[in-house]
């Protein structure tokens, strides 16, 4: 079992350098729905049994894209929200936590479409070292519409991919 991790596409704040969070909830740019489209084309030949994502516009407009692909209903996950303003690391540490025991049920391949914070910190927190998963999730940069890939080994995840934008050039 693998989980293939997205950042969703540009959005538009991004575009204009501006740190959205959960309160600014934009849609992706046109370079975003561009990067959207060239995800889905690299993903198209993946098998997956679910596809989750943040509810949030930019996430979920780039799972979109993915899924015309897949015969798959996007399963939208408030859980998957970037970082609020007032929530501590330990609280997202948790969020994330919660998230990935439902994602360990799964038999099949996972895509989660989210955002760079919730996103490091699922990597980190899926290698099984919390005290490193915590200082890994506030420390890894990923860019818009990147790939990454972690393959289920006993209780935890091995990264094959980290921040892979080969599919954007």
């Amino acid at each position: 079992m693998k989980i293939y991790l997205v950042r969703h596409g540009e959005s538009k704040a991004n575009a204009k350098g501006i740190h959205q969070g959960q309160k600014i909830d934009t849609s992706l740019s046109k370079k975003g729905l561009e990067q959207a489209k060239k995800i889905a084309e690299r993903l198209k030949d993946k098998t997956f049994e679910i596809i989750y994502s943040s509810d949030l516009k930019r996430a979920y407009e780039t799972a979109k894209e993915i899924s015309k692909f897949h015969n798959l209903k996007i399963v939208k996950d408030k859980r998957l929200r970037e970082k609020a303003d007032k929530e501590d690391n330990q609280d997202l540490i948790e969020r994330t936590k919660d998230f990935m025991k439902d994602v360990k049920k799964h038999k099949g391949n996972v895509l989660v479409v989210a955002h760079g914070g919730i996103n490091r910190f699922i990597l980190g927190i899926s290698t099984g070292d919390r005290k490193k998963g915590a200082e890994l999730g506030r420390k890894l940069i990923q860019s818009n519409a990147c790939l990454s890939i972690l393959e289920k080994t006993n209780q935890d995840y091995e990264i094959h991919f980290f921040d892979c934008t080969k599919h954007l050039n």
